[in-house]
């Protein structure tokens, strides 16, 4: 019989049940990922017993009533709390989000039958082993995502599923079953009627993951709905020395090869959209694309805020897609004049992003570009460690030190002056001593 190693508070929950005469089973992803060695995240508990029977069950202990109308009670137990959801059987689902009502059942089949992947319609305890009517365990091990019953049936319940199904392939390495892809193609447009904050977390998990060609199958299969402006750049071709791949092609690689940082993944997707709408061609024919990161800025702005992703995420891929060009060189001066323009953390993810975005392009730049970017970036961090001064808040004087030295006010020459000086320090660190910049303020 198959064993599962559950945390001692869900076992002590689920003996608890059972002791007063109830049935109780960790359920869906928890198991899944037992079962494939992975560490579970959530353990989510169901039972038979009804929400007024849990809470009479566990009467004493802290619990949080997540939402008794359907059935989950959340209750402490080691320390951490389950959340407890009575078997139930969803109503219909007018809005293509969530049932219009639920009923409570003691028929755990039934319960199992509504969710919406064979993967994630297990159950386990101790006394009963590992519960599965629809065939998960072969789907595991045959490493398939296939939907309980019918695939368009499941998705009409829950538009989100479809993009689940891509998830899910992505982040375990799976296949998506046949009649499931087509159900999920046939049906994709429904995914512009979800909430965004929903496909937010599904598809930053996707982005997130190491199956590239599954996130490419995405794109391909059902990313036009969601992010138009990528999948347009399929066959887009860039007649250049500099590139070996169309558009789209070129940003997939760019994918495989940025750090594994989701502000960086999405900066890999939306760096160059804005090609599209800025190509032209020379006498010789030669495609420029003059100006694009600027537009793809904008672009990439209008899609992140649609996905409703926090600021410090946003503005951090924001930064990278505007200034994604701006070029490195294994040269001291310039890479301290560039921490000085853009901060060493968007310095170094500049460094980190060319990288990649080389990966992507022709052999004639790998050949090139590739050990350039490398001492650069080696160069890039001995200077960060060094602590020279490398912004304006970092020399010997302040703005109240020019004003009293000059006998001027607050005025635009305070900063003209503490560039000047910067600018000076940055070429000759020595001469960042209090004295010697009063002095050279005297000599200007």
């Amino acid at each position: 019989m198959t064993t599962i190693h559950l945390p001692v508070g869900a076992e002590e929950i689920i003996q608890i049940l059972e002791a007063a005469g109830y049935s109780a089973y960790v359920v869906g992803g928890c198991v899944r990922d037992s079962l494939m060695g992975r560490i579970a995240g959530d353990w989510d508990i169901t039972t038979s017993a009804r929400p007024a029977d849990v809470k009479r069950v566990f009467r004493g202990r802290h619990m949080i009533d997540i939402g008794e109308r359907h059935g989950t009670i959340a209750v402490k137990a080691q320390g951490e709390y389950y959340e407890v959801t009575t078997f139930r059987i969803d109503g219909a689902y007018g809005d293509g989000r969530r049932p219009d009502s639920v009923s409570f059942t003691e028929d755990l089949q039934a319960d199992l039958s509504r969710r919406d992947f064979t993967i994630n319609a297990l159950a386990y305890n101790h006394s009963t082993g590992l519960v599965d009517y629809f065939g998960g365990l072969a789907d595991l091990q045959s490493r398939f995502v296939r939907c309980v019953g019918d695939a368009p049936t499941r998705f009409g319940e829950d538009y989100l599923r479809i993009l689940r199904a891509y998830r899910f392939a992505a982040v375990l390495g799976f296949e998506i079953a046949d009649d499931v892809r087509h159900a999920a193609i046939v049906g994709k447009a429904n995914l512009r009627q979800i909430a965004a904050e929903r496909i937010q977390v599904e598809f930053c998990k996707l982005l997130l993951s190491d199956n590239f060609g599954k996130i490419e199958t995405f794109f391909d299969d059902i990313g036009d709905v969601l992010f138009p402006e990528i999948v347009r750049l399929k066959g887009f071709a860039q007649d250049t020395p500099y590139h070996c791949h169309d558009v789209y092609r070129h940003t997939l690689e760019v994918l495989r090869h940025v750090p594994k940082e989701l502000y960086m993944r999405l900066a890999a997707l939306f760096h160059d959209v804005g090609k599209f709408d800025t190509k032209t061609t020379d006498a010789k024919g030669i495609d420029h694309f003059y100006g694009h990161a600027d537009v793809s800025h904008t672009i990439a702005e209008t899609a992140l805020k649609g996905l409703k992703l926090d600021n410090a995420t946003t503005q951090r891929v924001l930064a990278i897609v505007k200034h994604h060009d701006v070029r490195m060189h294994a040269d001291r001066l310039m890479i301290k004049r560039r921490v000085n323009k853009y901060g060493t953390e968007l310095t170094r993810d500049l460094l980190a992003f060319q990288y990649a975005d080389d990966m992507g392009k022709s052999e004639m730049v790998k050949a090139t570009r590739l050990t350039e970017l490398q001492a650069a970036t080696e160069l890039f961090e001995e200077i960060a460690a060094s602590g020279e001064a490398l912004k304006i808040s970092d020399l010997a004087i302040s703005g109240e030190d020019v004003m009293r030295e000059l006998g001027i006010g607050p005025s635009a020459e305070v900063g003209r002056q503490l560039a000047r000086l910067m600018e000076m320090v940055l070429e000759n660190p020595d001469l960042n001593e209090r004295s010697r910049l009063l002095a050279l303020l005297r000599s200007d």
